[in-house]
């Protein structure tokens, strides 16, 4: 009778344990593709991937942090920026509170702050945000106030 108790108790357990595992949210994310489909290839708001001349102009992705999986080299608007493939959103949050870049979902936008036309180009083709904390709004144009000032906390693994 003990017996069965615990095992019906350890099953009940693994039950629970499952169920939780299973409605766990998973956070929304890009692929390669889907962030190629958002943005125009022709016209003035055209994005251009730029390959490397070499295996020294390919961006490692240590240079980003945990949670990379790759990072491209594109020009929009005749302006350089490097899109960096996060496992998570907030992986690619916790890189871009780091050095000032942009997200949108769990890719990094970097080198487009400080750029008035790339900052436009992303928030118009990818909804993209600052973490900038001494910018006071999200976008060049944008009235929403930023709450991007806190500092960065760790992603938590799933």
């Amino acid at each position: 009778m003990i017996n069965s108790r615990q095992s019906l108790g350890k099953l009940f357990c693994l039950g629970c344990l499952i169920l939780l595992a299973s409605c766990a949210k998973k956070e929304p994310t890009y692929s390669k593709e889907d962030m190629l489909q958002m943005v125009p290839f022709e016209g003035p708001d055209k994005i251009e991937i730029v390959l490397a001349k070499t295996i020294n102009d390919a961006i490692p992705c240590s240079d980003y942090g945990e949670g990379c999986v790759s990072a491209h080299r594109f020009k929009a608007r005749g302006l350089n920026l490097i899109a960096v493939e996060f496992e998570t959103p907030s992986h690619a949050e916790y890189a871009a509170k780091k050095i000032y870049g942009w997200t949108t979902r769990n890719w990094l936008l970097d080198d487009v702050d400080g750029e008035p036309e790339l900052e436009r180009w992303a928030v118009k083709y990818l909804n993209a945000k600052s973490f900038n904390p001494t910018k006071k709004e999200k976008a060049v144009d944008s009235k929403e106030k930023s709450s991007e000032s806190e500092t960065p906390s760790a992603p938590t693994s799933p």
